[in-house]
């Protein structure tokens, strides 16, 4: 017995057939031919699918604004601060961003200048800036605020600063003669507001007296720039003494006292 397998799409008997005398041959013919067919059954393969994610990706902020410290260092009353505050607008995008209003509350020890179209709009691809000094006109701390308006939203800074006075080191001494056993107090006024000061002595010794040398000695200016020193001395002579502010490399006037 020959074994059989389905044909796609209909069954044929492959077992020789018994013709009856009623069936034409050309059915026989046909039978013959299905058994002969390539009878493998068919297959489907099917390619699994992979779906992968696109990644959100967050694009950066356009416009940006930048600056330095707001805070600006002693600075002597009436004159400018070398060093200065300066804020930096910057627009990396297509679209043009609106530059709004530039406001100081202290425009007096705060000026500031810009590069910016106020009131109009920074570019794509531009940048400009805002740039503040410090200009004080008395001692002591000072404030203010400087508000930029920019890309409809407002920076708000802070600024600080200490105004000083001139550095004009100035030395007074009193008295101006005594013994060995008077105090003499060295007045220095105009010094760096707590700055670093140093007393030169220079002896010149009475007739007799031997010469005795004296070193630098480092004192420390208050917050005004004062500072007192109380001394007395012991050999028979001149003493001369002045002061160099070391901030400001300035040198005080000379200062005479006489020891009986």
């Amino acid at each position: 017995m020959r074994s059989h397998t389905p044909l796609r799409g209909f069954d044929v008997q492959c077992t020789p057939p018994v013709r009856p005398l009623h069936i034409p041959l050309l059915v026989l013919l046909v039978a013959a031919i299905g058994c002969a067919s390539d009878t493998t059954p068919s297959s489907t393969t099917t390619t699994p699918t992979t779906t992968t994610a696109t990644p959100t990706t967050t694009q950066p902020s356009t416009f940006t604004v930048t600056w330095n410290s707001t805070t600006f260092p002693a600075t002597t009353v009436g004159t400018t601060s070398s060093t200065t505050l300066v804020v930096g607008l910057s627009n990396t995008g297509a679209n043009p961003v609106a530059i709004g209003s530039i406001t100081d509350t202290n425009l007096q020890e705060f000026p500031w200048s810009t590069t910016c179209a106020v009131n109009g709009f920074l570019q794509g691809g531009t940048n400009c800036s805002v740039t503040t000094q410090f200009k004080p006109s008395a001692l002591g701390e000072q404030a203010g605020t400087l508000v930029i308006n920019a890309n409809a939203q407002n920076e708000t800074l802070a600024l600080t600063g200490s105004g000083t006075q001139a550095v004009n080191p100035q030395l007074s001494i009193a008295p101006t003669s005594g013994s060995a056993t008077t105090l003499f107090s060295l007045m220095l006024t105009g010094a760096t507001p707590s700055g670093q000061v140093s007393l030169h002595t220079s002896y010149t010794p009475a007739p007799g007296n031997a010469p005795i040398p004296f070193a630098t000695t480092p004192w420390t200016a208050d917050v005004s720039g004062q500072l007192t020193v109380t001394s007395s001395h012991d050999s028979p002579g001149t003493f001369e003494n002045w002061f160099v502010d070391t901030t400001s490399g300035l040198s005080s006037n000379h200062v005479f006292s006489v020891i009986q």
